[in-house]
């Protein structure tokens, strides 16, 4: 489906680019040689593969992060084009449903909603204080009556330390399990580049929904913090980019949520479930109520 101008596509490292739907999913193209990846694909709202035909014409290698819809939305529009759809191989079974209906309303009045609050807030915004950017702007919502997430069958299993040759670099395969128990994290040793998924957000990391865990959580990101980043690629929010200060941080707040030794309060999350919040400098950790974590 067409949805002009429903992406915002930016250079962010060298042969690397961002294809961003503003206030929700980045996803991530990379360029080898000889080969392209994409990591993640979207919430399915628009062609995402039109504007990666825009960046290359070479072979497109897609990997998911992990089989959330918001990450997987764009596979039926690339699986006629692309070599390879690539998965954890613990996440091949849970792709095997598309997004149901409810889901897909769900979100739509969500998307609607944070519009709204953005358009007020930016009218205030440009009375003087210039807080936010016209480059990474929330953009209005399409008519989503015609929206549809579905399954696609992967067709390439991933697995911890396989590399992903794109001719002239190389990234290896995290299991990164945390948020979901198929995450995966793509790094890249020779630069220090690390595509982090849902595992480093600029936001409220989601470690309440079915199956996450807590304790996979802060292992996963002590993991990461130990690299040596010099840039992580984060999977959601405005602020897309972050360094290795932020990976630490972020390693350090999961080990505080899994040792007991934050101050949570009664919250509940974009979806309207209910939460306990645990606050840190930058994002939130979101976890289950009455002492469910794992």
């Amino acid at each position: 489906m067409s949805r002009p101008g429903w992406f915002q596509v930016a250079e962010t490292g060298p042969g690397a680019f961002v294809i961003a739907e503003p206030g929700h999913v980045n996803s991530y193209l990379l360029l080898g040689d000889e080969l392209a990846l994409l990591y993640d694909t979207g919430m399915g709202i628009a062609d995402i593969g039109e504007q990666v035909r825009q960046l290359t014409r070479l072979p497109l290698l897609v990997v998911n992060s992990h089989h959330h819809f918001d990450h997987r939305g764009g596979n039926a529009s690339l699986a006629a084009h692309a070599a390879d759809i690539a998965v954890h191989a613990d996440g091949a079974p849970l792709h095997t449903a598309p997004a149901p209906h409810d889901w897909l309303e769900s979100y739509a009045h969500i998307a609607h909603d944070l519009r709204k609050r953005y358009e007020e807030f930016h009218a205030v915004d440009a009375g003087g204080f210039f807080l936010t950017d016209s480059r990474v702007e929330v953009r209005p919502v399409p008519d989503l009556a015609d929206w549809r997430i579905e399954a696609v069958r992967p067709t390439r299993l991933l697995r911890e330390g396989d590399v992903l040759d794109l001719g002239g670099r190389s990234l290896k395969v995290l299991h990164t399990p945390g948020h979901s128990p198929d995450g995966i994290c793509l790094w890249e040793p020779a630069t220090g580049l690390l595509l982090a998924g849902d595992t480093l957000i600029s936001g409220t990391f989601f470690a309440h929904v079915p199956g996450a865990d807590v304790t996979a959580f802060a292992g996963s990101t002590r993991r990461l913090a130990e690299l040596p980043v010099t840039t992580a690629l984060l999977g959601h929010n405005l602020r897309h980019r972050e360094s290795a200060d932020f990976v630490a941080r972020v390693a350090d707040a999961f080990a505080a949520v899994r040792d007991g030794t934050t101050r949570p309060h009664a919250s509940t999350d974009m979806f309207g479930a209910a939460v306990r919040r645990h606050d840190f400098d930058g994002f939130a950790v979101l976890t289950a109520p009455h002492g469910t974590d794992h």
